[in-house]
Parts: C-alpha cells; sequence; structure tokens
C-alpha cells in the first residue's frame, strides 16, 4: 500500500518531502483534502473518518433522513383487537412507558431495529392476569446475556445455568420480565460501514477545500548561489528565522486573501485537482444514492435526483412504502406483542394505519356514499371516522311509520270468511 499511495501522491502533483522545505499551511494542518478523500476510498480510516457508533451514522444526511421515515412508525397508533376486530384497551399499549410518550419509546424501538437489528423491553409491571401492563426501553449496549465479572451463578452438570437471566446495566433480569424484537433485516451499522466510511470521507473532503482549498503549497530558496538567508547568526537561529517568516506569513494570511513573499524566496503553487475534477458532488450523490438503496429508501427523498419515475398518487406512494419500507418492522413489534406473554390468546397487535392510508376528501366522500347506500355504514359511522362531533353529521332518517289497520265488524268478517278469504285480507281491502 505504501508504494501505490506514493503514486497517487505524484498522480495528484505533491512534492516529496525534501522540496517541500518550509511549508505552510494558513490553518496549521497538512492534510490535503484528496488525501482524506483517497484514504477514505481505500478503507484506510483517517483522521475524522471512522465510524464508531449510529450517532456517527446519522451525521450523513441520507442515514438521518432513513431513520427519521423508517421511525415515523411510531406515529401510528399502537391497538390490541380481537378477533372480530374490535380494538380492546390494553394497558401497555395504552401508556407503554409512564415517564416516556409512547411515540419516544417506540422511535428508539424502531431505531434498535434498525441500526442493531435486536430491540429490548423490560417489564416493570403486571397485570392481575401476570400481563404486561407497562415497561421501559432498553438501549442494546447496556443488555447482554454473559454475565458480568465477578458474578456468581448456580450451575448443574449440564453445564448450563439454572435460571435464564438476561443482564441489564450488570443486572440479572429474568427473561419472564423481558420483551425482546428481533429484526428480519440484518443490522445496518454492519452491513453498509465502508459506504458511511466513504460517505464521512467526502464530507470531510469537501469541508477541507471549502476552508484550506490549497494546503500543499510551499517555499523554496530563489538564489543559494549568493548565500542561505536562513542561518545561524548572531540575529537568531535558523529555526527561529524559519519559524517567524511562516507565522507572519500565515498572519497575512487570514487577515487578507495574499501576502508578501521575500525576494530569497519564492513560492511555490501546487497544481493539485479541483473539486470538479475530483467530482466530488457526482461522488456524494452515489454515495447517497447507494445509501438510499441500502436502507430501502426511494433515491429523492435524500435529494438524488432519478429521471425514470411511474406516475404515482400520495396513497400509491404510502403503500408501496409500507410494503417495501416500514412492514419489516411493524410486522417484528406486533407480532411479538401479539405472543401470549405479551396478551391473551385471540387478541393481536396492531399498528392502525386509517390515517397514514386515508385518501383525499373527494374519495373518501365517494366511497363513503357508496358503502352507506348499501347500508353498510351509517352517516353516524361515517362522521366518527372522520373526526366529527357527534352533532354535526346529521341523524338518520326515521322510520316510516305503519300503516294504519282498518277496524272491520265482525259481520263482515263473516261473510269473507265464508266467501274462502282471511280475516288479514278483509282488512287489507
Amino acid at each position: 500500500m505504501g508504494a501505490l499511495w506514493q503514486k497517487v501522491k505524484r498522480s495528484f502533483s505533491v512534492p516529496p518531502a525534501e522540496r517541500r522545505q518550509f511549508a505552510a499551511s494558513p490553518y496549521g494542518y497538512e492534510s490535503p483534502a484528496y488525501s482524506i478523500l483517497i484514504n477514505g476510498m481505500f478503507g484506510q480510516n483517517g483522521r475524522g473518518t471512522s465510524v464508531s457508533g449510529r450517532m456517527d451514522a446519522m451525521e450523513i444526511p441520507a442515514v438521518l433522513r432513513g431513520r427519521n421515515v423508517i421511525c415515523g412508525i411510531s406515529n401510528l397508533p399502537l391497538e390490541a383487537i380481537n378477533a372480530r376486530n374490535e380494538v380492546l384497551d390494553h394497558p401497555l399499549f395504552r401508556q407503554i412507558d409512564p415517564n416516556v410518550a409512547n411515540v419516544v419509546t417506540l422511535a428508539q424501538t424502531v431505531e434498535d431495529l434498525l441500526f442493531d437489528a435486536v430491540a429490548w423491553w423490560k417489564i416493570t409491571q403486571v397485570d392481575a392476569g401476570g400481563y404486561p401492563a407497562s415497561a421501559i426501553r432498553m438501549d442494546p449496549s447496556q443488555v447482554g446475556l454473559t454475565p458480568p465479572s465477578g458474578y456468581h451463578q448456580g450451575w448443574l452438570p449440564s453445564e448450563l445455568p439454572t435460571t435464564g437471566v438476561v443482564y441489564m446495566k450488570g443486572e440479572p433480569v429474568p427473561w419472564s420480565r423481558v420483551i425482546r424484537f428481533d429484526s428480519p433485516n440484518p443490522a445496518l451499522m454492519k452491513v453498509i460501514r465502508r459506504i458511511l466510511i466513504r460517505a464521512l470521507a467526502l464530507d470531510l473532503a469537501a469541508v477541507r477545500y471549502a476552508e484550506n482549498p490549497r494546503p500543499a503549497d510551499y517555499f523554496s530558496p530563489r538564489d543559494t548561489a549568493n548565500g542561505d538567508p536562513f542561518v545561524d547568526d548572531e540575529n537568531g537561529t535558523a529555526q527561529d528565522k524559519i519559524r517567524a517568516l511562516l507565522t507572519d506569513w500565515k498572519e497575512a494570511r487570514q487577515e487578507s486573501s495574499t501576502a508578501y513573499v521575500p525576494a530569497a524566496l519564492e513560492y511555490n503553487a501546487v497544481q493539485q485537482p479541483t473539486p470538479a475534477e475530483l467530482q466530488l458532488v457526482a461522488l456524494m450523490a452515489a454515495v447517497d444514492k447507494q445509501l438510499a438503496v441500502a436502507i430501502g429508501l426511494d433515491p429523492e427523498e435524500v435529494g438524488v435526483n432519478t429521471t425514470s419515475r411511474v406516475y404515482q398518487n400520495d396513497t400509491d406512494r404510502r403503500k408501496n412504502k409500507i410494503n417495501d419500507l416500514l412492514a419489516p418492522y411493524i410486522s417484528a413489534i406486533t407480532q411479538r406483542l401479539s405472543m401470549e406473554d405479551v396478551t391473551k390468546r385471540g387478541v393481536r397487535a396492531r399498528f392502525n394505519l386509517n390515517d397514514y392510508l386515508k385518501a383525499d376528501p373527494k374519495t373518501r366522500v365517494e366511497v363513503q356514499q357508496a358503502y352507506h347506500d348499501m347500508g353498510v355504514m351509517s352517516t353516524a359511522w361515517i362522521g366518527q371516522e372522520e373526526g366529527l362531533p357527534p352533532g354535526a353529521a346529521p341523524a338518520e332518517p326515521p322510520a316510516p311509520p305503519p300503516a294504519p289497520r282498518v277496524p272491520v265488524s265482525p259481520a263482515t268478517i263473516a261473510e269473507i270468511e265464508a266467501a274462502g278469504r282471511s280475516a288479514d285480507d278483509a282488512r287489507q281491502s
């Protein structure tokens, strides 16, 4: 790699170390932007291009956008329903953590599933039937399956522990007090680490170009035949003179765009690639597109323009987003909460998607009118679905009263029965 790196530096016209005699950097650092770029592309984690956790990953706008879109699941109502699709009151779904809003707890749970492929809830209270009534979300970094050092546990001859426990913040917690969620997708931090490093390298290269576009320029003696002006004499050592010159040069560059070059020195401007020549914008767009594809987003959601587009309305796009992006995380949560250690048999959990998939008002009115005409929906039920107060919807028209029965004398009834007709026929005639 050393020889390859030297070849790369020569291709960018970087002078050898012995020729960069008085290299001056106005901002106090030597690493050029393209060095960071090449390090990141070759997988060499230079300064600032390492990804140590999800917070580093979310510094990339495409990753943050993907996280926010997927965690939007937390805005959907979490409900418990029976076999007849009737919504039931469940204390855990009504308020998961008594001290935290449900939208925060669910968003953190989905984020854990996205980045680590696993999420944990610790049950803090159970109801009279032994089912969870409240829980708190635990950070995956605080959960382990191996006991901490110094913890003594009973063992059997089979070398299995006598009790099954999970260690949360170093404390043993029985499995019966834990709800573990597993994602069907691999952990994002493990499968796109190289793309993340490349994205951070490109971003840092762009920042360096914006701050100091010419960090590799250097000075060299103009004419050494008449003697080197930087020598030890009664006015000081050569190193002190060089240091003072570079300090004055840096201060002048910081105050204005140019600085004075002494007559004894020659200023050498290194012709290094421009951002356009390095195609930084194109490379950053390509990395954003790779991140969008890896997460499951439409590239346009991270600012990458795509030319091919099939017309879809908002409802179709939301359906596709649920099927292609959100469904694995929705199912991971609802199917786990539908297990019999969390909810009773015959009860299952679901996210209510009605508001998310709601069509435009005109389409809703047409569908509701058709259902109303078929007798499936009443006007009161339609008003409730639209969030209208009870008085806003007109009442159902009263049913017509039954036809009055005409009194018939006994003699007339006897005559009609003699003719072979019934008394009801006589009343109707």
